[in-house]
């Protein structure tokens, strides 16, 4: 089966945008987000720019998030650290918003349509 969508309708469900299960934290991922943003910044100390991907590494050469094709793969233990670090349900919520805000500091112009947990190597 085929689908007939408006452009519009595409670029609502191929860009990452807030749903229905959290439109009322927006307001306070506002609040955080200058905080958590620049401290996730800061566990970047090297990124590698390839004609196809780009890597961010830890200071212990661990792939901290790749992106790929507009999308972003952050590893699963910034789930299990930054989920302990910030009262529940902060990174659950926001962690999506978080990591793509963290990748727009390095590249503004890159577009990331998705977000989500993986084991990045």
């Amino acid at each position: 089966m085929k689908y007939l969508i408006t452009e519009s309708q595409l670029k609502l469900i191929s860009e990452l945008e807030r749903n229905w299960r959290d439109f009322e934290y927006e307001e306070q991922y506002h609040k955080i987000k200058g905080r958590i943003i620049p401290y996730i910044i800061d566990m970047i100390s090297s990124y590698n720019d390839d004609n196809y991907d780009i890597d961010f590494y830890d200071s212990e050469g661990n792939v901290i998030m790749r992106w790929y094709k507009n999308s972003l793969y952050y590893d699963y233990s910034l789930d299990d650290f930054l989920g302990e670090m910030l009262p529940h349900p902060l990174w659950f919520v926001h962690g999506k918003y978080i990591m793509s805000d963290v990748f727009k500091h390095f590249y503004p112009d890159l577009e990331v349509k998705s977000v989500q947990g993986a084991h990045v190597i």
